[in-house]
C-alpha cells in the first residue's frame, strides 16, 4: 500500500512542477524544441594543410601514449589479481 501512495505523491508533485510557470513540458525532448536559437554559430577558421597534419600527428601521439599507459596499468592489475588468486 505504501509504495502506491508514494507513486501518487510523486506524480502529483511532478504535475505541480509542470503547471508552475517556470517549467514547460517537452522542452528537453528532441534537443529542446521549445527554444529559439538566438546565438550566432561559431565558424572555425580555415587552417593550412601542414598545420592540420601537425595537429593530427600530435593527437595520434598523445592517444598512443595514453593507450600504452592504460594497457600497462591493466596488465599490472591483472598480474596482481592472478598472483592474489594463486595465493589462496
Amino acid at each position: 500500500m505504501g509504495s502506491i501512495s508514494f507513486m501518487n505523491v510523486t506524480l502529483k508533485n511532478n504535475r505541480k512542477l509542470l503547471k508552475n510557470g517556470k517549467r514547460k513540458p517537452f522542452t528537453k525532448m528532441n534537443g529542446g524544441s521549445g527554444k529559439i536559437q538566438t546565438y550566432k554559430p561559431y565558424s572555425l577558421p580555415k587552417l593550412q594543410p601542414h598545420i592540420l597534419r601537425r595537429i593530427r600527428r600530435k593527437v595520434k601521439k598523445e592517444n598512443r601514449k595514453l593507450f600504452i599507459k592504460k594497457l600497462l596499468i591493466a596488465i599490472v592489475v591483472l598480474m596482481l589479481l592472478l598472483l592474489w588468486l594463486t595465493q589462496l
